[in-house]
């Protein structure tokens, strides 16, 4: 009993031991969210005359060092990319090459400074060192969007601002940056402490990060003429006011400069140099600079696949516009005289052979010698020799019972199919025809076996139409028609009607279908001036889709009518080649792309309403 007693005893103390330890670990509290602390650095941030060849940082907590080698931007940017590890609570980075003389090299580590346990984000800490005497400050910002659309790059991959003291047109291509920057999601960019000089600026969404203009994919931009960065140019004094960028974009895409480069105004403004640098000293000592990204027509041109999915139809899919002739030389047939009907699609990337000799596509394995144009890696446009095989398989027959019953039944007789792009649960818009678009490349139609009828009242009227030929598109077709308003209309497509090259015919096909009133419609009324040349104007809808388009070339007024009530963007295209399209950049032929602007906010159409604009295009220039 005694000593029955005296294990319980033991075991409530225990107990209670156990739960003094787990006063002294609290569970709840609350959340860290502080960003890490910069303790120390060596040397100090802004030092000079640096001879060292790794730098140390102590924060006030651990930091996660994950990634920060391929995020961390360092200018003048290294062939060799620094180590980079942790030793407790330091951040050591070790540099790899030798650094430049009389160089002022800066770090800008933009989010990789995260502590380990929750996260939190030391954002845009940079870090300024010169292996000589002095620090220089000059330095270049700006903004940078898409050239076609004016909106912000949107892309996982960097894109670097980078500028060269070599001012050949070659640089891009052939040498390292002497500064880079990195363009932030908000579109803005920030090189500073740079030497007075002359320099060339260029843009690069860098897919292989070597900083080098290497990649045809890549977008790039650039300005059209040599930047020079002189303290002459800066008469400020450190109390004056910022002075405002002269910039298109920062007023057009109403930005905030300062809020795009993550800068905090309080901790910017403060004289205490060591930490951080001064929007004021960024705002006066920087040359303002705005870049319009593009991806030049340089995409190597090569067969993506080929496929034969119909045992009449073999097709050839390119991954851009053929420029030049496709030669395909049956390989293991011998037909007699012409074997194939070309279609080329309106993209010009795709060209379907449907095959005319019965002969020819009855065989399931079909060899060809193929010519085709191919991209070398010398970026030019060669004949490329290839041999392409297509094999066909008919869909798996049926088995068993199934099979035995449908051996009872009489085979059904092959047909072609349509389709048209008028519905029952669609009201179709009374300024557009019926499109009928056919399954096989058609030989003979005839329009008698058509029957269009509009009911009025209990009666059915026939209705007038025109049956044409698509010019860009062979097996379509368009019955066109003067529309009544909200008009109940009855079209059938009888057998006959349209009659393939293999003599197969379709089904009837009978719809009965509502016109949209016209009230529905609204129009906009636009009244331009100030138009220099030729002109795109463009009406695109929430879905960056062109709804309407007008080419101009002198001031007046255009009319877009039928539009539905939504909310509409104007765009202007400056045509400055007169080719009736957007046209991208060259950078070695010194070419930047059209520009475009945009008439400011949403246009708002409403029903039966017709909304009258001005708009003077010549404050619209870029």
């Amino acid at each position: 009993m005694y000593r029955l007693f005296h294990i319980l005893l033991s075991f409530l103390v225990l107990i209670i031991l156990v739960q003094c330890a787990k006063i002294g670990s609290p569970s709840g509290g609350p959340r860290d969210i502080a960003p890490p602390v910069l303790l120390k650095s060596k040397p100090l941030n802004k030092s000079t005359l640096f001879t060292g060849t790794q730098l140390e940082f102590t924060f006030d907590e651990f930091i996660n060092s994950q990634g920060m080698s391929q995020e961390l931007v360092i200018s003048p940017p290294m062939e060799e990319t620094p180590e980079i590890r942790m030793r407790g609570k330091t951040l050591v980075i070790e540099f790899l090459e030798d650094l430049r003389e009389n160089t002022t090299y800066t770090l800008s580590f933009g989010e990789t400074i995260k502590d380990l346990n929750e996260g939190n984000i030391l954002r845009n800490f940079e870090f300024v060192f010169s292996t000589g005497e002095k620090l220089d400050s000059l330095g270049v910002l700006g903004m940078a969007v898409q050239a076609f659309n004016l909106e912000l790059p949107e892309t996982e991959d960097p894109i670097f601002v980078m500028l060269y003291e070599i001012l050949s047109d070659s640089a891009p291509l052939l040498e390292i940056p002497d500064y880079v920057g990195k363009i932030t999601p908000q579109g803005a960019f920030l090189i500073n402490n740079m030497r007075p000089g002359t320099y060339r600026l260029f843009a690069l969404q860098d897919l292989n990060r070597n900083y080098k203009y290497d990649v045809p994919e890549e977008m790039i931009g650039f300005i059209d003429t040599t930047l020079l960065l002189d303290p002459g140019m800066f008469d400020y004094k450190m109390t004056d006011t910022i002075p405002e960028p002269d910039s298109l974009l920062v007023d057009s895409l109403d930005i905030d400069l300062q809020d795009s480069l993550g800068l905090d105004m309080e901790d910017t403004l403060i004289v205490e140099v060591s930490d951080s640098v001064m929007l004021a000293e960024l705002g006066k000592y920087s040359v303002y600079v705005d870049i319009f990204l593009f991806q030049e027509d340089n995409k190597p041109q090569y067969l993506s696949d080929y496929a034969r999915d119909d045992r009449r139809k073999l097709s050839l899919y390119f991954n851009r516009e053929l420029t030049q002739r496709v030669q395909m030389e049956p390989y293991n047939f011998d037909p007699a005289g012409d074997w194939f009907l070309l279609e080329e699609h309106v993209m010009k990337d795709t060209l379907d052979y449907w095959l005319i000799d019965s002969l020819v596509y009855k065989t399931d394995s079909l060899h060809f010698l193929a010519e085709y144009p191919v991209t070398d890696s010398l970026q030019q446009i060669i004949t490329y020799y290839d041999t392409l095989k297509f094999n066909y398989r008919e869909p798996q027959k049926a088995t068993g019972r199934r099979k035995r019953q449908e051996d009872k039944e009489e085979p059904e007789k092959e047909k072609i199919t349509l389709s048209t792009g008028v519905s029952a649960s669609q009201p179709q818009d009374i300024h557009r025809p019926i499109s009928i678009e056919v399954q096989h490349p058609v030989f003979s139609t005839d329009q008698s076996r058509i029957s269009l009828t509009m009911k009025e009242d209990t009666l059915k009227i026939p209705v007038p139409y025109s049956l044409e030929k698509d010019s860009t598109r062979m097996r379509r077709y368009f019955m066109k028609v003067d529309w009544e308003s909200e008009m109940r209309y009855f079209l059938d497509i009888y057998p006959g009607t349209f009659t393939d090259i293999y003599g197969l015919t379709h089904d009837t096909i009978s719809i009965n279908f509502m016109t949209r009133g016209i009230e529905w419609y609204g129009r906009i009324l636009l009244n331009l001036s100030g138009v220099d040349g030729p002109k795109i104007i463009q009406v695109i809808d929430k879905n960056d889709e062109i709804v309407r388009a007008s080419r101009v070339i002198e001031n007046g007024l255009i009319e877009f009518p039928f539009l539905e009530p939504a909310g509409f963007t104007l765009k202007v295209v400056h045509d400055d080649n007169g080719n009736g399209k957007w046209d991208t950049g060259s950078y070695l032929e010194g070419i930047q792309p059209e520009s475009v602007s945009f008439h400011p906010g949403t246009i708002s159409i409403r029903s039966n309403f017709d909304l009258e604009i001005n708009w003077n295009l010549k404050s619209a220039d870029r």
